[in-house]
């Protein structure tokens, strides 16, 4: 049966134009793992009362088609104590989490640089309830969109939460993990008002821009695949997913010490063969990380051959309008750089690897090329198609970075206001009460199974690197080579 929605003016919500479209058709999962045992229905709680506040009810809403079957959202009817806003489980286990055989297998902290693997049907109980629908089903079924899993042990708790990615982005996500720990405080009054719920903030290109500057054109468009390249890769990719072996998730443990070691070593490589004034030749922990994995994709290629690096690059934090805002936005915002290396790289050094990766970012970038993009994007819709989103040579290895170390996402969770008692009461806890230990990103309907990419979760407490990768053994093989020679370096100090 479907759910009673609100007859009040205003009660539909669009789905804007970066949030429908077949990729984001899949569900987001992320599984929190804090060393507290936390009051699941206090969670609930809170998170429905956030959902019924403002705007923050379209994420309470349900995902239905309209006569022209465009996706929307239908609030609920808050008079109704029936609708639920959000689908709650709660499994409970009384034992330790080292004695379960599933939750005592998920990656850890260690000692030195690590790499773990992390299967998702593996961990799915842990990730979302059983019987989680497809992104299809929820529809059909007019289903409540998020979904909360909580998962109970005698010295801990895994909070699993799961949205349909046309709902938002990670960052959307983070907003909406500091909304939710706001409200279990106590602390409703100081929750930002959503932002753009209604109104599509990235179709106004034109109020995208500072005062007074003017358009440029697109600079990636001479590097857009069209035609008989467009067709090289299409088939290349094919055949690739055809006769290749299948990839593999896995999370990689950098201890802050090691990275300590991966800076200096890259910082070396930038002064010795950088020809840039020394403000130009700035490189960060995000390129550090991007050129380092891409270094060891490449090799683990047979034979030398071009790379295109995908930066995911969100919006909010380009854009003046948006970045000057009073508010959240929960959508979509994501587009991307793209940065076009050479055949040469496997002999390369991290630092510059890591330089001439920054400087195509930092050209790409700009607000007015982020801009650019968007109406690029906005044109291809707009006449009916797709977004066209290749870019570079049609022979190119592509890999995809989603780095998250800005949004901080194991830092903003503070559910104290819940916690029972302490899970972890050694004096080697390294974490205030109702924080996080880690989360992983769960890939249920595995929609990235066919893209090589790598997720920068974030840093812990202690400032250690968590990355999430997804790519073949061959490549994983060269990863933790890596690895032990940055060990043998740290051992040999």
């Amino acid at each position: 049966m479907a759910a009673k929605i609100s007859t009040a003016p205003g009660d539909i919500y669009p789905v804007h134009v970066m949030d429908d479209g077949p990729a984001n058709h899949c569900y987001v999962n992320w599984m929190m793992h804090f060393n507290d045992i936390i009051e699941a229905t206090k969670l609930n709680e809170a998170l429905v009362k956030l959902l019924e506040k403002g705007d923050w009810k379209k994420l309470g809403g349900r995902l239905r088609r309209n006569k022209s079957g465009k996706l929307e959202i239908h609030a609920l009817d808050s008079s109704d104590p029936e609708q639920k806003s959000v689908f709650f489980t709660h499994n409970t286990f009384d034992m330790t989490i080292d004695k379960h055989p599933v939750a005592s297998r998920l990656p850890k902290e260690t000692h030195s640089p690590s790499v773990q693997p992390l299967h998702d049907a593996e961990f799915r109980p842990l990730i979302a309830r059983e019987n989680l629908p497809t992104f299809h089903e929820m529809v059909e079924k007019d289903l409540p969109s998020v979904s909360l899993h909580v998962t109970s042990f005698n010295d801990g708790t895994f909070v699993g939460l799961a949205w349909p990615h046309v709902l938002m982005d990670a960052i959307g996500a983070k907003d909406l993990l500091a909304a939710w720990s706001l409200v279990l405080s106590g602390q409703e009054e100081s929750v930002l008002p959503v932002l753009g719920a209604k109104e599509d903030f990235l179709r106004k290109t034109d109020a995208l821009y500072d005062d007074n500057e003017t358009p440029e054109e697109f600079g990636l468009e001479k590097h857009r695949l069209a035609g008989m390249g467009l067709v090289v890769f299409v088939v290349r990719f094919l055949w690739s997913k055809l006769w290749s072996s299948r990839r593999q998730r896995k999370v990689v443990f950098i201890p802050r010490d090691a990275f300590a070691k991966m800076k200096v070593k890259a910082q070396e490589d930038v002064t010795t063969t950088s020809q840039e004034v020394e403000d130009q030749a700035f490189i960060s922990s995000s390129d550090i990380l991007t050129a380092w994995f891409t270094r060891a994709v490449a090799l683990s290629e047979r034979k030398s051959r071009q790379f295109t690096v995908l930066n995911l690059l969100n919006a909010r934090f380009r854009l003046p309008i948006l970045v000057k805002s009073s508010g959240v936005f929960l959508g979509n915002m994501v587009l991307g750089t793209y940065s076009f290396l050479s055949s040469q790289l496997g002999s390369k050094g991290v630092g510059s690897i890591a330089l001439e990766h920054r400087k195509h970012c930092t050209e790409q970038g700009t607000a007015k090329q982020t801009v650019c993009f968007l109406e690029s994007i906005l044109r291809d819709v707009d006449s009916g198609g797709t977004p066209r989103l290749i870019f570079g040579e049609p022979w190119a290895r592509v890999v995809a970075f989603n780095n998250l170390l800005k949004a901080d996402v194991i830092r903003t969770v503070d559910f104290s206001a819940a916690v029972i008692r302490p899970g972890d009461v050694s004096e080697k806890r390294k974490n205030s009460s109702g924080t996080m230990l880690s989360y992983f990103n769960g890939d249920i309907d595995q929609s990235f199974k066919d893209l090589d990419i790598f997720v920068v979760l974030g840093q812990d407490h202690e400032e250690n690197y968590w990355v999430l990768g997804c790519v073949f053994p061959r490549v994983w093989q060269k990863i933790e080579q890596e690895l032990r020679s940055i060990e043998t370096n740290l051992n040999l100090q």
